[in-house]
């Protein structure tokens, strides 16, 4: 029995230093008319994502194009910058680069590929109750 609670344990282990971190961002424009949801996800150094925004059936993924960690003071979190590219049927459209600190998102902007800039901020009110998904 000993042994058996022993390989149980080392199994959870295992899995739960490969198991992958999923976070959610709620994003809207000041007016509301624009909502989108951020899924980012980082399994085993890989990092995946999409968006989708409030009135597609359809989410977009995006390709991880990179990210920066930068130390702003002894006491606050780790600010990151991520850098995601849209591709919509094969083609670039876009980029969209997301800035975080702790649990919250401090900025959220989409560059298309004509230069149009889109810059959306965090709809706390969005999220459900755990924070898994936005309610539009």
């Amino acid at each position: 029995m000993k042994r058996f609670i022993i390989i149980i344990s080392i199994l959870f282990s295992f899995s739960a230093l490969s198991a992958s971190e999923k976070q959610i961002g709620c994003f809207s424009s000041d007016s509301k008319s624009i909502n989108v949801k951020l899924i980012d996800i980082y399994d085993d150094g890989t990092h995946l994502g999409y968006v989708k925004y409030k009135n597609s059936k359809e989410s977009i993924p995006l390709l991880f194009s990179g990210e920066k960690s930068e130390s702003v003071g002894e006491d606050r979190p780790i600010e990151n910058t991520t850098n995601w590219l849209e591709f919509i049927h094969g083609k670039y459209n876009g980029q969209y680069i997301v800035m975080s600190q702790g649990a919250r998102y401090y900025q959220f902007i989409y560059k298309s590929i004509s230069g149009k800039t889109i810059s959306l901020n965090e709809n706390l009110e969005a999220y459900n109750d755990d924070r898994s998904d936005c309610i539009w």
